[in-house]
């Protein structure tokens, strides 16, 4: 035997209008949890940033020392942060090529730099560089020939004016094999679990790098909500490559002015277009035979005539040099990259000092690393965007920023 039971038509219509609320509430919880997306606009989780001011350097060594090892970096963009407690101010390079924040190490041919010794936070870490991924010996080479010896210790971590404080953060304590390396360390500002955007939690991140041509240019670094209030319809977007250790994005193509030249992704990388974005290298470095391809077409452009004055090359590696252009009109130098194409005005690839006759294009020759410098990226809002792995661009006056 079983019970039966009906329903009076108040009672369904009871029963209907509290269904029909539920399915209200089940939709709008859906609503909420779907970001709206857009075609130039990608998506990516809100969270906290902040604004750094970034100086800009350059090498004031005599040309003597022209040629050490350091040549390819004589124009850095400085970040301002402070270790230790009490905090010991440095200013490092920005440098989205690594990983590892490191410092001078006080020594007898640097008695200023941090000690160790002095800070009341400092500890030893257990991690070797091995593993975390640095490399045998602690010994950390950079793309420009520059080798740092560095100690791993774990220290509290400040980017002045900001706010962002990284209690117990890790770090190297280093002497350069080159003693006229003139800056305090270098901010690895790469993918790895030690650079300062994994230690700040970010996961979007931007600069805009002044000209190195305008005395009164600034520079700016940006993390969190202040990067990402710079997507507009002017922005271009393209991928980085999945699970890269760098921000390695795809390099297709390269036109002087209108003119194409004859070349595919298969000429760049190791075949597959791919070319770092580097912050603290200062020229692209690219296969001879493309630097060769386009200072052809820039002669044929142009009709600029090789350099024959008795002045050297700014900068050893520099090996396309020509008269100063004066007035002739120089054409865009245009990067295709997948999705998006990168315009290099004249500053940003002919480097030249001023007052001086001599004209270069900034460009180093190398068949195993391809890099996109810092040159290339003045006055342009470089946006990071690790949540959906992609990298923009924009065209900014930083100055104004």
């Amino acid at each position: 035997m079983h019970a039966s039971f009906f329903l009076t038509p108040s009672q369904l219509s009871l029963m209907a209008s509290y269904i029909f609320h539920i399915l209200l509430l089940i939709l709008f919880h859906l609503l909420l949890a779907t970001e709206p997306t857009s075609a130039r606009i990608p998506t990516r989780r809100k969270q906290t940033g902040f604004r750094a001011p970034l100086t800009r350097v350059k090498n004031p060594l005599e040309a003597s020392l022209v040629t050490s090892r350091m040549t390819a970096s004589k124009d850095e963009y400085l970040l301002s942060l402070a270790i230790g407690t009490p905090p010991k101010p440095f200013s490092a390079i920005m440098d989205t090529g690594s990983d590892l924040i490191w410092t001078k190490c006080k020594s007898s041919h640097d008695p200023g730099s941090f000690d160790p010794n002095k800070s009341i936070t400092f500890v030893v870490i257990n991690e070797t560089c091995e593993m975390l991924g640095l490399g045998a010996g602690c010994i950390q080479k950079y793309a420009d020939g520059l080798s740092v010896s560095v100690t791993l210790g774990a220290d509290a971590l400040t980017v002045p004016g900001t706010g962002q404080n990284m209690q117990g953060g890790i770090f190297g304590c280093g002497i350069p094999d080159d003693e006229n390396f003139m800056y305090d360390g270098v901010v690895g500002m790469g993918r790895g679990v030690l650079s300062l955007v994994t230690l700040s939690n970010q996961t979007i991140f931007s600069y805009c790098l002044g000209s190195r041509f305008d005395p009164e240019t600034s520079s700016v670094l940006l993390t969190g909500s202040e990067a990402s209030n710079y997507y507009d319809s002017d922005v271009q977007t393209t991928p980085l490559v999945t699970d890269a250790s760098n921000y390695i994005i795809t390099l297709e193509g390269i036109s002087v002015g209108e003119t194409k030249l004859a070349v595919t992704k298969n000429d760049f990388g190791t075949g597959d277009g791919g070319m770092v974005v580097d912050s603290g290298t200062t020229f692209m470095y690219l296969d001879a035979r493309i630097i060769e391809m386009i200072s052809n077409e820039f002669v044929n452009q142009t009709k600029l005539e090789k350099y024959t004055g008795s002045d050297k090359p700014y900068y050893t590696g520099l090996e396309h040099c020509f008269n100063a252009p004066g007035n002739v009109q120089i054409p865009n130098l245009v990067f295709h990259f997948e999705g998006a194409d990168w315009k290099l005005p004249k500053e940003n690839y002919i480097y030249q000092q001023q007052g001086n006759d001599m004209a270069c294009l900034a460009f180093i020759a190398d068949d195993k690393q391809f890099i996109f410098g810092n040159m290339q990226q003045q006055n342009m809002m470089v946006i990071y965007d690790l949540y959906n792995n992609n990298l923009s661009f924009k065209p900014a006056n930083c100055k104004l920023l």
